[in-house]
């Protein structure tokens, strides 16, 4: 259900809630020409009634009018006055009434109804005044055995107020700016700069001592001290396969003789890789695998120079089978 009413000075229709003619009982001001009227006397329903005939009063008298309404509302007060919008929407067209006062109120109204009159109960005075008898007999021996007077009680310390966040965080950096937090700040950074340059110069000792040979004495000092090595570096990236050969060592044996030639295309010297020889038959199926280390080649040489080639020979026995083919791997272990 929307209720509505009428506006008595411009016609202009609004939309009206209870609680608002509740409260200013029922004088409202017209939101478009600002003129106060009562909304009770032209309320209607917006579903089913048709709005009341209005018409445009002339200027004396709608002067005359507008005074006495404005002489009726004024005895409630101005603050009672609700303000009209089209928006406003109304639950129900019937007010309903307000409760009239009452002597007591609901809980007063419990309250008596559940009291129970003791007016006729008696006591014994007797067995009262012996069980107080009986409880101050020990506070009083208890009183006697301490003579001491009580200390007074200490006076309670008053909270101590917590620092806002922003005041904390604000302390705490500028704390991280006086000098001696600076100071401080720059030897830890020193330090640890100095350990994470030792730590990769150990790591990549043996790169270092081959690409700035004059810091090979003080590397060794330190693999001294460290129980490391320094060694040619490993770069297999630099090592190519430039020829290979197997051949019989004796007719009527299963001795072979490898031979090998690497290059160092690098412009450091390397260490000699190691190298896999794999053996198949006639069928291609795998017959024997051997890792041979530098040291089983002649002549025995463990580096490689810059720009270099070497020319490795190893004597190898096959143990019987059949040897039909042969594949080379170049690697470091």
């Amino acid at each position: 259900m929307s209720m509505a009413t009428r506006c008595t000075s411009c016609g202009t229709i609004f939309r009206v809630v209870q609680d608002q003619l509740k409260v200013s009982e029922g004088w409202v001001r017209c939101g478009r020409c600002d003129e106060v009227f009562n909304a009770l006397e032209g309320l209607f329903d917006l579903d089913r009634e048709a709005p009341p005939q209005w018409t445009r009063p002339s200027s004396e008298q709608a002067q005359a009018e507008s005074a006495q309404r404005r002489e009726a509302y004024a005895e409630a007060g101005d603050q009672t006055v609700a303000e009209l919008d089209e928006e406003d929407r109304i639950a129900s067209r019937f007010f309903r009434p307000e409760q009239d006062d009452v002597e007591q109120s609901p809980a007063q109204s419990v309250a008596k109804r559940d009291r129970v009159d003791f007016a006729d109960a008696q006591f014994n005075t007797e067995l009262l005044a012996d069980a107080d008898n009986g409880a101050a007999a020990p506070r009083r021996a208890k009183t006697a055995k301490s003579d001491k007077p009580p200390k007074p009680p200490k006076p309670a310390r008053a909270p101590k107020a917590a620092t806002p966040a922003f005041l904390r965080h604000a302390e705490q950096q500028a704390r991280w700016r006086t000098p001696w937090a600076r100071t401080l700040l720059s030897l830890v950074s020193a330090v640890l700069l100095a350990a994470l340059a030792l730590q990769m110069a150990h790591h990549f000792r043996d790169s270092v001592a081959a690409q700035w040979p004059q810091t090979r004495p003080l590397l060794a000092s330190w693999c001294a001290y460290a129980d490391c090595r320094i060694e040619a570096p490993r770069r297999i990236e630099d090592i190519t396969v430039e020829s290979t050969a197997l051949n019989r060592a004796a007719p009527g044996t299963d001795s072979f003789r490898l031979s090998v030639t690497l290059r160092n295309r690098g412009t450091l010297p390397v260490a000699t890789p190691w190298i896999e020889l794999s053996l198949t038959d006639g069928a291609g199926q795998l017959v024997t695998r051997r890792a041979l280390a530098a040291a089983d080649f002649r002549p025995v040489t463990g580096v490689i120079p810059a720009g270099s080639e070497a020319a490795l020979q190893s004597l190898i026995s096959t143990g019987g089978p059949r040897v039909a083919g042969y594949t080379i791997e170049v690697f470091y272990p």
